[in-house]
């Protein structure tokens, strides 16, 4: 029986952008990947190639074919990022990559220094942070908001080019259907790092070092492993392009403690997943409550013109953990409650969702026991149950 093959390649690009194809052989299934943008040249190179069909060819079981000359660096990372891939999801396969010539990479043509940046608690740190050093803002369309939700990609676009007037930054927008490309093979919290790699890469040579902002310390980051993570960023540097996964040192307290010193990230704070009509933050999602406690506890709420002021502890009865980073954080959040007399209404509604999720760390620890419907279902009312 023929092995399968999944084999990408760049076709014909536009001036403003690029397009890839990739085909798994045998068979007809094929696929159209494209990114855009009209602030830089994307550069067409092997790298980007071997990062967008990785995830695939690992689901799938395929031989990845790609073509042209690869950094040497990464090639020889493959085994490790193959590794830390397989420990995320053990359905994943250890895979072959074939028809590419491995060599070092070239020197950068500049030496800009980049952030992925969206504006939330976690850009918005490593940004303020580095300020100095960091040239460019990046932005991707097609990440965290629909390609079709034009009004709201809008409506970002615009403030994001604010901020980076304000402090003198370049901003760059890309846009791209990759996640759409990488969904069905692995969900997107646990590949969103390797769509980072792949628009970092198309955009060397300009850049020498580009900053992917951490979700989580370093302590929570040993045990819940995402798709960016400060043991796999780095591993797609090449030999003049540095991927740096940046801000694991800090709690999301102490991040909001650091950027509530800017006016300029109080104004423009965007964290909410729900996006009701097309508002950056609806306040009353699990992610909008939970950066209004932090804000709260570090005496920014009243001062931060992304929300309204008020923390009612009755919103907080209403929101549900359903993955373990929120959990994580809503434990950050109520270590630092719990010696304040003055919160105690706030401290006692979210350690009763709190203990009502134990259910998600099961879910967690045992993870093919969490994709059985019925057993998910019945953890979740018997935590109901006994608090």
């Amino acid at each position: 029986m023929r092995s399968k093959e999944l084999h990408i390649r760049f076709v014909e690009t536009a001036a403003e952008g690029i397009s890839m194809k990739a085909e798994l052989r045998p068979g007809s299934e094929s696929y159209d990947i494209f990114f855009r943008s009209n602030d830089i040249s994307l550069t067409q190179n092997s790298e980007a190639l071997l990062s967008v069909g990785l995830l695939p060819s690992m689901r799938s079981g395929s031989a990845l074919v790609t073509e042209g000359t690869i950094s040497r660096r990464i090639f020889q990372s493959l085994d490790p990022i193959c590794d830390f891939y397989c420990a995320l999801n053990p359905s994943l396969k250890r895979i072959k990559v074939k028809s590419t010539v491995a060599d070092p990479k070239g020197p950068p043509k500049e030496n800009r220094i980049g952030v992925f940046f969206s504006a939330g608690v976690d850009s918005f740190y490593t940004f303020l942070k580095h300020q100095e050093e960091i040239t460019d803002l990046i932005f991707i369309h097609g990440f965290d908001i629909p390609l079709d939700n034009d009004g709201l990609r809008r409506r970002v676009s615009e403030m994001i080019r604010e901020i980076g007037s304000h402090f003198g930054k370049r901003v760059i927008e890309v846009e791209t259907n990759l996640r759409s490309f990488i969904h069905p093979y692995l969900r997107w919290l646990h590949s969103h790092g390797i769509a980072f790699a792949s628009v970092g890469n198309l955009l060397f040579p300009f850049f020498r070092r580009i900053y992917i902002p951490a979700s989580h310390t370093y302590a929570n980051a040993t045990f819940y492993l995402l798709g960016s993570h400060p043991a796999l960023d780095p591993l797609w540097s090449t030999e003049t392009l540095e991927f740096v996964h940046d801000g694991c040192e800090a709690t999301r307290i102490a991040k909001i403690a650091f950027l509530s010193k800017s006016d300029v990230a109080l104004k423009c704070l965007r964290v909410c997943g729900q996006n009701i009509d097309d508002g950056f933050n609806c306040g009353r999602c699990e992610k909008c409550i939970r950066t209004k406690i932090n804000l709260h506890i570090a005496g920014a709420l009243n001062r931060c013109a992304a929300f309204d002021s008020q923390l009612d502890p009755g919103h907080i009865e209403k929101i549900s953990f359903k993955e373990m980073g929120p959990r994580l954080f809503a434990e950050e959040n109520l270590n630092a409650l719990k010696d304040r007399p003055g919160d105690r209404d706030l401290y006692d509604a979210l350690q009763k969702i709190f203990k009502q999720s134990w259910w998600v760390k099961v879910k967690n620890k045992y993870p093919r026991l969490g994709r059985v419907g019925w057993v998910y279902r019945t953890l979740r009312s018997l935590a109901q149950v006994l608090n």
